[in-house]
This record gives C-alpha cells, sequence and structure tokens, in this order.
C-alpha cells in the first residue's frame, strides 16, 4: 500500500505539477513577485510606527521576566535580542519577527522535502506561504504569533525527520519545540492533543509509547515551560485565568454568523483560494492518514484539520480572533499543496480546480500587495476605524507632539488609563520609566514601582481617549485643566483623538496598594473609582 501511494505521489509530481514543469515563465513570475513581498516587508518593518501591542510588548523587553498578565515572554525576549543589535528602533523590534519568517520558511522547505522528497513541492509550500496575509504580517508585526508560528513549524520539521529517519533523539527537539511554542503564546497546548492523534492512530507513532525517548522529550518541553509556571503561581494565575476568560468571555449573538466571520477571516489572512485548499489538504491528509496508516500523510492532517475543527466548533459560541488559528497553517499549506498533488496523480481533475491552484498564490501576492499599498500610501479610501493598517500609523507623531507638552509645562510624568497608549508613548516619548498606566497595574507586575515623588514635585500630565471621564484619576490632584487635544493621524485622515490634561498639586494615594486606601486601590485592581 505504501508503494501505491509513493507511487501516486511520484505520478503527481510528474503529470501535474504544470506550474513547475511546463510554465517556466510563470515559476519565474511568481518568484519576483515574492521576492518583492520580502523586500517590502523590510522595507515597511523599518519605517512603519509601531502598532499599540508592539510597543506594549517592547515595554516587557525593558524588563524581562518569566511571564506577563497577557501572554508568557517569548515575544519580549526576540524583541530585547532586536533592540540589543539595532537600537530602540522600529526595524530593531521587528528584526527576530523577519528572521524568524526567513527561517520558518526554510523550516518548511526541509519539512516538505523530509516527508515527500520533491524539490519543486518544497519550493511551492514556501511560496504559498510567503504569499499568504497572514506570513507577512506575522514578519512585520511583531506578537507572540510570531514566534509560535515559528515554533510550530520547528516543532513540525522535527517530527517529519522522525518519520523520515526513525531516530529517537528527533523526540528531543520535538519536547523543546513544543515547549517554545508555549512559551511564546498558550495556544500551544493545542498541539499536544494532535501530537497525541498521530501516534495513536499510525503503527509508526504507537510504537513510541514503549520507547524512553518521547518521555525525555515531554521533561525537556516541562523544563522550558517551567518559568512560565513559576510566574504564574507568583502571581496567583493571573497569566493563565486571563486567557482562559479570554476564551470564553466574548459570547457572539448570532452562532452562524460569528462561525462565517471566522471563515471570512481565515479566508482574508491565508487568502482565499488558499484558504480554501488548506481545508481540503488538511481533511484530505486527515483522512488518507488514518486510513492507509500513513504516518506522514496523517502527521499534516493531525496537526491542521483537528485544530481547524475546534476553532470551527468554538466559534459557535465564542468570538474567534482571525490570528488564534494561525498555528495550523504549516501543516495545512504543506497538506493543501500535496494533497492537491496526490489527487491529481490518481484522478482526472477538473480543469478549473487546477487554474485555482495555478492562481492561488497569485491572489495572495495581489491581497499581500494590497495591504502593503494600503500600509505605505494609504491610498484605499477605507474608514480609519476598519482599516487594519491604520494601527501602524500617526504614533510617532503623536509622541512627538506629547513629549513638546511634557517639556513645555515641566510634567516628570505622563499617566495614562490604556496599555496600548501607554506602550507608544514610552517609545515615542521621553523615557519608558515617566509612562505610567493608572489602573491595572498586574500588568506591570515585573516593573518597578511608580515614582510619586515625581508627582508630588511636579506637574504631570493625563492622556485619554477624547471624551473619556477623568474624574477618576483628576480627584488625587488639586488641580487639573484641559491644555491640549491632539489627532492621531492615519495617512491623509484623521483616526482618534486624545484629550491631554495638566495635572499638578498631587495629594497621594493613586497607586495604592492596600484594599484599605480606597480609589488607589482599585484602579490597581483594574476597577473604577466610585
Amino acid at each position: 500500500m505504501a508503494l501505491m501511494e509513493d507511487g501516486s505521489l511520484a505520478r503527481a509530481g510528474r503529470l501535474r505539477f504544470g506550474i513547475f514543469e511546463r510554465e517556466a515563465a510563470l515559476r519565474a513570475g511568481l518568484a519576483a513577485a515574492v521576492i518583492a513581498l520580502l523586500i517590502s516587508r523590510v522595507l515597511l518593518a523599518a519605517t512603519a510606527n509601531l502598532a499599540e501591542d508592539e510597543a506594549y510588548y517592547w515595554l516587557w523587553s525593558t524588563h524581562l521576566a518569566g511571564g506577563y498578565y497577557d501572554h508568557p515572554p517569548m515575544i519580549a525576549y526576540w524583541i530585547r535580542a532586536g533592540t540589543a543589535i539595532f537600537g530602540k528602533t522600529e526595524f530593531g523590534v521587528r528584526f527576530a519577527a523577519l528572521l524568524s519568517a526567513v527561517a520558518g520558511s526554510y523550516l518548511l522547505y526541509r519539512t516538505s522535502l523530509a516527508l515527500f522528497r520533491d524539490r519543486n513541492a518544497a519550493l511551492l509550500c514556501v511560496i504559498w506561504m510567503n504569499a499568504t496575509l497572514l506570513c507577512n504580517a506575522s514578519a512585520i508585526v511583531a506578537t507572540p504569533d510570531t514566534p509560535l508560528g515559528f515554533f510550530t513549524a520547528l516543532t513540525l520539521f522535527c517530527l517529519a525527520k522522525l518519520i523520515e529517519t526513525g531516530r529517537g533523539a528527533w523526540w528531543y527537539a520535538i519536547g523543546a519545540g513544543l515547549g517554545l511554542a508555549f512559551v511564546s503564546k498558550y495556544t500551544a497546548a493545542l498541539l499536544i492533543p494532535c501530537l497525541f492523534v498521530w501516534m495513536i492512530a499510525t503503527a509508526q507513532g504507537r510504537r513510541w509509547f514503549a520507547r524512553p525517548e518521547p518521555y525525555l522529550g515531554a521533561a525537556i518541553a516541562v523544563l522550558i515551560v517551567t518559568p512560565v509556571v513559576s510566574w504564574n503561581y507568583a502571581h496567583d494565575w493571573v497569566s493563565f485565568a486571563k486567557q482562559a476568560e479570554h476564551g470564553i468571555k466574548d459570547r457572539p449573538a448570532d452562532a452562524f454568523l460569528s462561525v462565517l466571520e471566522l471563515l471570512s477571516s481565515q479566508a482574508g489572512l491565508a487568502t482565499p483560494l488558499i484558504f480554501i485548499f488548506c481545508v481540503f489538504g488538511s481533511a484530505y491528509a486527515f483522512v488518507r492518514g488514518v486510513r492507509f496508516g500513513n504516518a506522514r500523510w496523517l502527521l499534516l492532517g493531525a496537526m491542521s484539520a483537528p485544530i481547524l475543527l475546534f476553532f470551527f466548533v468554538h466559534a459557535a459560541s465564542q468570538k474567534i480572533q482571525p490570528n488564534w488559528p494561525g498555528l495550523l497553517y504549516p501543516a495545512a499549506i504543506l497538506a493543501a499543496v500535496h494533497g492537491f498533488l496526490a489527487v491529481s496523480g490518481e484522478k482526472r481533475v477538473p480543469k478549473w480546480v487546477r487554474a485555482s491552484f495555478s492562481l492561488a498564490p497569485w491572489v495572495a501576492v495581489a491581497f499581500t500587495a494590497a495591504a502593503f499599498a494600503q500600509l505605505s500610501l494609504g491610498a484605499l479610501p477605507i474608514d480609519a476605524k476598519k482599516d487594519p493598517t491604520a494601527r501602524l500609523k500617526g504614533w510617532a507623531k503623536l509622541g512627538g507632539e506629547i513629549e513638546r507638552l511634557q517639556r513645555e509645562h515641566g510634567a516628570q510624568i505622563v499617566l495614562t488609563d490604556r496599555y496600548a497608549i501607554t506602550g507608544e508613548l514610552a517609545f515615542y516619548g521621553l523615557d519608558p520609566e515617566r509612562v505610567v498606566q493608572v489602573n491595572e497595574r498586574i500588568r506591570y507586575a515585573s516593573f518597578p514601582s511608580p515614582d510619586e515623588a515625581k508627582l508630588e514635585h511636579a506637574p504631570a500630565l493625563l492622556v485619554l481617549r477624547q471624551g473619556s471621564d477623568a474624574a477618576p484619576v483628576s480627584r488625587f490632584f488639586g488641580n487639573s485643566s484641559l491644555i491640549a487635544t491632539l489627532t492621531r493621524d492615519d495617512g491623509f485622515r484623521p483616526h482618534d483623538a486624545y484629550d491631554v490634561l495638566l495635572m499638578t498639586n498631587y495629594r497621594g494615594g493613586l497607586f495604592g496598594q492596600a484594599a484599605g486606601e480606597g480609589c488607589g486601590a482599585a484602579l490597581n485592581r483594574g476597577g473604577t473609582c466610585n
């Protein structure tokens, strides 16, 4: 049976892979287009302002710890490494993300070769991945999804080498990959049941239950995640609890529409045709792997199809953010490309399906190029609140204007009430230690306590979204006055506005820790002042 499968796959490579065997001009054009996207990534990473979350994660990198309120710490380590080389710049913040996209592409290529030994197909998998909006966004915007994607690709590669070589030592690398993925983002936990499915459903996987290597690999994974668990233990499991709540709190009004929203978001990030082929490929690989007990196919199916199904089912009862399913795409793209080639080698495929397969990466390149143009030029007439690229515009100018006001009024500290604006003003302002969020102080558990002496001996600025109530903070000061309303521009259009208030005569208690210290303690816990 294995010989039959290998033979059909070989016929697929010979008979149906027209893009690379019979259309040299198309191959060169597609490769050139993807290379142009790679160059554009570097330019945009160096010039686009940091998104709110990126600036917040950069703030983490100034105080490294075993964990943080929102996520595990890997992205902070990556940003710290990049800024250690390139300084406090946008490129420094994103350098590790850019590098991981290249390294991850190499891992994807080697994974494809380890499983199917077809260089043309392996190259096509790399092109498909690098054409998607998801891959390009992850390379430009440094978030926990970026290291998660890389370490997921690393784990998949190690599993492919395990299948190819049969050497148990690969389990140590698999354990390290899983541990590092979890230290990147808790969503990596979904990979563990997928791995068990692969082990249980194939003879090649089941034999490892009687060997010590998988258990030693698991020990390596546990050792790697221990600092994250330890940090959570020391902080009342706050990060685990926050993410658990985050996964159940946003219930959709309409389950059907919520599932459609998830589908549309994935079609946008993976781009439509590639997403359709990924869904097909994941299902095909899973069914073929189970039916024939083929470890190669089941690896791709088990590492993608269950995750996709989980999020589809979960979307009926919970709003799913578009980036959450991102870890399934390394396996899904491999399954999409190789699944189509296998089917085309076994039966006659309709011309429109073959045409769709050929067009898929071109459509993806067009989607990504349009997004890049919008980010760099703002050419499309999209409302700023509906334009994802608006998150990366206008922050440097806004930070400079608030820095000017800080100098003019002799303010020692800038106070905020949102983590997003805190990170942006810390990055684009004078000194990150002089920008302080007054509420949700658990976000800064690893940071030094705010220096209230600076509030006692000098004015402060309070920056709030325009129209927000300043009373919860102003009651801790003798005087407060609005001195400016500043607009953050989105290219040629205004995006949002911020009120800047001058605060003087500090009364104390804003950052009180004890429950009996009134409003300051409530703000510290993320509550409100009554």
